[in-house]
């Protein structure tokens, strides 16, 4: 059996997606705390990596919606097709609004279409193959291939734009890159239709479980309202930005919550499947440690990149947010020779719970890589100390991220297939929301606040690590 041709566009249309995504958000903290004079926002530091990790949750929180979205009112097709056409806007409405009004507008409008784009991207790719077939997994390598390529290729574009030309310049060449995107996308659209057996078409572009006229009335009237006054907090400034990114964490653990307990007490779920989501839950915890720790990449990481790395390569000095590349360029570097070895072994294979939990403890140990260079100035911390921390960093994600993806299809209930696959994204959001709460007690300034950020990130990364460990072992024993 071949791959089916909605492979290579679901992988193309993700690739640009996140060529675009990673491209904006390389340069976004900067962009917040630079000078006004100098083409920024003029925010304290603290404040742009608590709006960055802020952003970063409501996006994964948007990735729910979409689901929902697509379950209820458009179908994946067609909520795919509407977030691609919302981050074209949104990336454009970032490069040519100046101020507050832009960054409301603009990132809204990319967490809604990266959520939407994602959740429906993954949907499709998913049920393009027959439930037998084997090439399923390695299509999914293949989009993960192309999330990667983006990620790496993003960050070196508008990086260099954003220095050379201005961030303005580097938010419209992302919005020109997600236009490309959408356009290869339409271009292998038909084809792709045309392809798909009869069933699978019309289960991709329809909703499978459609709202009533009246329902989605109210759902495009509770929308609008919703989206509208998030705008007016984000564009006027009425809440702090450490205020936003707690109320973010709130809110992606509440939602996270509600949809556990309505999985574990709906009717429609059996007594092995909530068992099965009850195993799940250590696996949850598992990827929000990791996720806040990753997230400290886009946040603290990239303020301790431009304030104290030593950036200068063969006599020239990069961009500060060329160093986000680092993470895609090691992902693409370590996940065949891992996926080699760990297929080596055979059903000798460890358990999800122990690549996740082991994961998250490697992971938590590359923050602690840079505490010997605490309190040193400008240009103080050579840059293969940063490059070693996120490489470990990587190795660790590879334990949790294509795991914890995996994990989600073999405990998801019948019921509640596309939904459970959104709470892997909210875990997430919670993680990357609790990053930027977090990210409000780094101090660049203060020795002794630096070295208590890294050992505390570091230390409750690797506790987490452990608990995950104990309590799978223990859930599997009384199995």
């Amino acid at each position: 059996m071949r791959h089916p041709r909605s492979m290579p566009a679901m992988v193309t249309i993700e690739m640009w997606e996140r060529f675009s995504f990673y491209g904006m958000q390389a340069i976004l903290a900067y962009y917040l705390y630079a000078r006004v004079g100098d083409g920024g926002l003029g925010m304290e530091t603290h404040h742009a990596t608590a709006v960055v990790g802020a952003y970063g949750a409501f996006l994964y929180l948007c990735t729910f919606a979409g689901g929902w979205i697509s379950d209820r009112l458009l179908g994946a097709e067609k909520t795919l097709l509407g977030g691609a056409v919302a981050l074209v806007i949104g990336h454009l409405g970032l490069s040519v609004i100046p101020g507050y009004p832009g960054l409301a507008v603009g990132l809204i409008l990319i967490a809604l279409g990266s959520g939407f784009l994602k959740t429906a991207a993954i949907t499709i790719l998913g049920g393009s193959y027959p439930a037998t077939s084997g090439k399923r997994s390695v299509g999914f390598q293949y989009f993960y291939l192309g999330i990667n390529i983006g990620a790496f290729l993003g960050p070196l574009l508008t990086g260099w734009l954003a220095v050379h030309h201005g961030y303005h310049v580097g938010f419209g060449a992302a919005a020109v890159l997600m236009l490309i995107g959408l356009l290869s996308y339409l271009r292998m659209r038909p084809g792709m239709l045309e392809s798909l057996p009869e069933e699978v078409r019309g289960s991709i572009r329809a909703p499978a479980q459609p709202l009533s006229p009246a329902g989605r009335v109210t759902t495009l009237t509770v929308t609008v309202i919703a989206t509208a006054l998030v705008a007016g907090v984000l564009g006027t400034g009425i809440l702090p930005p450490g205020m936003l990114s707690h109320v973010l964490l709130m809110g992606t653990v509440t939602v996270a919550l509600v949809l556990v307990l309505q999985i574990l007490r709906s009717p429609q779920v059996t007594a092995a499947e909530r068992r099965r989501v009850v195993a799940f839950l250590p696996l949850a915890l598992a990827s929000v440690a990791f996720w806040a720790l990753q997230a400290q990449i886009y946040g603290v990481l990239a303020v301790y990149s431009d304030l104290r790395l030593n950036r200068e390569v063969l006599g020239w000095e990069i961009p500060a947010a060329w160093t986000q590349s680092l993470n895609p360029l090691f992902i693409l570097l370590f996940t065949f020779p891992l996926a080699y070895l760990l297929s080596r072994r055979g059903d000798r294979d460890p358990h999800a719970s122990t690549k996740m939990g082991g994961g998250v403890i490697l992971a938590g140990s590359a923050m602690l890589i840079l505490l010997p260079f605490v309190g040193g100035g400008p240009g103080s911390t050579p840059f293969m100390a940063l490059a070693l921390t996120i490489a470990v960093m990587t190795l660790g994600e590879l334990f949790i991220g294509p795991v914890g993806m995996a994990s989600t299809s073999t405990h998801a209930p019948r019921a509640f297939a596309t939904r459970f696959s959104a709470l892997y994204f909210l875990t997430i959001a919670i993680g990357t929301s609790a990053a930027g709460s977090l990210s409000t007690l780094y101090d660049p300034t203060s020795a002794t606040a630096e070295a208590r950020y890294l050992l505390l990130m570091g230390a409750a990364a690797m506790l987490i690590g452990v608990v995950t460990l104990g309590w799978s072992r223990w859930l599997r024993s009384r199995a």
